[in-house]
């Protein structure tokens, strides 16, 4: 798979496994949905949450991306990431649509849920993609 192959098959899937480093050195790994947006992988988090305490940390991170069907073919993202607030919930509603395709059943009441719950957005740089060739 080149770069650009790669690069398209991540916009094209929407699962992966984050990895993030816990406290110890440890890898933790969680199931997260994305979607990449100009060229940065976007998440959708609670600042409770153990993989945003790591990033808080040592905001190293990296993605595997598996498609729909197995296990394969899949690629590997590594980079650093950025914690980005949301205050009102408008970030995590553009994130919704752009996995979705669509708006939640009720707008307003997922707005309320979004600053109920404290999410934010982890916004993952890609450094390094694998396998590539070439």
């Amino acid at each position: 798979m080149t770069r650009s192959e790669a690069l398209k098959f991540i916009e094209n899937q929407k699962n992966g496994v984050l990895t993030t480093i816990l406290k110890n050195g440890v890898p933790h790994s969680a199931p997260i949905v994305y979607d990449l947006a100009d060229g940065l992988i976007e998440i959708s988090a609670t600042w409770n949450r153990v993989k945003t305490k790591n990033l808080q940390r040592d905001p190293r991170a990296n993605l595997c991306i598996l498609p729909e069907s197995g296990w394969f073919p899949y690629t590997t993202v590594e980079g650093t990431c950025e914690l980005i607030k949301d205050n009102d919930g408008t970030v995590n509603l553009d994130l919704y649509r752009r996995i979705t395709g669509d708006d939640p059943e009720n707008v307003d009441e997922y707005l309320k849920a979004m600053i109920r719950e404290k999410r934010h957005l982890i916004r993952l740089g890609i450094d390094r993609i694998y396998p590539v060739a070439g």
